[in-house]
């Protein structure tokens, strides 16, 4: 199961990090080239953001690093499809628990039943529902909110293109629609215990600084009103997911 690690090439120091890391594990891995935003996208992909859309219901158009990495995992997603085999996508940001190497040698098997599987560490506050436990020591649970964090997780082509095919606008940053299911339908599994988690001295660098402007009240109010409707559509979509296998099993 190819393993990709996307980095800017001129963060040196992060590559470094990461193939520090790996080695010690033996786990094999390529560089995925991130796209820099700051640079432009490339022109198939210009288009895709709808500035005029984030700016009504968002307040806001996605930034450059934002951009950038939206590009950079919807070409993975693309490969993931090209491959026609199951990847794994990590962000240069992470370090590995002392599982990793357990957790990425399962996800092969765990793919004939999910198609997207989370490999980080979900936010404490979040709720999963509890899907499987494995007769080695695995949990598969659903996240009711996976819409923080790409820095880990794996992906079969069937869900790289659901993504893929529905990206095209981009309308969030990417951990959010990856997290909004009901944009593509794959949900948001993810397995414990976890293979990577944020490290508190590393952060993305591949996105960048969210410059606040002053927004019209008329779309403080749209965006307050988008936000109600993405988290009941959200919620809706769970319970109906959740009712349908309940059903087969």
């Amino acid at each position: 199961m190819k393993l990709y690690v996307i980095n800017l090439a001129r963060a040196v120091e992060r590559r470094e990090r990461v193939k520090q890391c790996l080695s010690q594990l033996n786990v094999d891995f390529e560089f995925f080239d991130a796209v820099d935003g700051g640079e432009g996208l490339r022109p198939e992909l210009a288009s895709k953001p709808n500035d005029a859309y984030r700016i009504r219901y968002r307040g806001r158009v996605l930034t450059p690093g934002e951009k950038g990495v939206y590009a950079s995992h919807f070409l993975l997603w693309q490969k993931c499809i090209e491959l026609n085999e199951p990847i794994v996508i990590l962000e240069d940001d992470f370090l590995p628990t002392q599982f990793f190497n357990q957790v990425i040698e399962r996800l092969p098997s765990l793919h004939e039943k999910y198609d997207y599987l989370r490999i980080e560490a979900q936010d404490s506050h979040v709720e999963g529902a509890m899907i499987e436990n494995t007769h080695d020591g695995f949990q598969v649970v659903m996240w009711k909110d996976n819409r923080g964090g790409t820095r880990g997780y794996s992906i079969t082509p069937s869900a790289a293109k659901k993504f893929v095919e529905n990206s095209d606008e981009w309308l969030c940053a990417v951990d959010n629609f990856i997290g909004e299911s009901y944009w593509h339908d794959v949900p948001g599994m993810g397995v414990i215990p976890y293979a990577v988690f944020n490290p508190s001295d590393m952060e993305s660098n591949v996105q960048n600084i969210i410059v606040r402007s002053k927004i019209r009240v008329m779309n403080k109010i749209l965006r307050e009103l988008n936000r109600v409707y993405r988290g009941s559509a959200l919620w809706l979509w769970n319970l109906r997911y959740l009712r349908r296998i309940d059903k087969t099993e």
